[in-house]
């Protein structure tokens, strides 16, 4: 659990780093739409995280479960919204 609340925080800072320079093959210094959704995802992991870590030091199984569904939808959400910024690859 603490591996992977250091994930989350890991991956929540890491987009929140990267608001004014390209990533991977995103670009949110150009796409000011990106940049929300960017800055959205950054803090909601580190939300999500933080919740994660209270839910670990707390201890409770049944707070240790809603934290992980709640910071597993979040990047499936997160993963669904970058999708529509790939670069679409041009028509034949």
């Amino acid at each position: 659990m603490v591996i992977f609340v250091c994930l989350a925080l890991f991956v929540g800072g890491f987009f929140l780093r990267h608001l004014h320079k390209p990533f991977l093959v995103f670009h949110p210094e150009s796409n000011p739409n990106l940049s929300g959704v960017v800055k959205f995802s950054g803090v909601s992991l580190i939300i999500a995280g933080l919740i994660a870590a209270a839910a670990t030091i707390s201890q409770n199984d049944i707070f240790i479960s809603i934290s992980l569904l709640i910071v597993v939808l979040d990047v499936v959400g997160i993963q669904l919204m970058l999708i529509t910024f790939f670069p679409k690859s041009p028509k034949k």
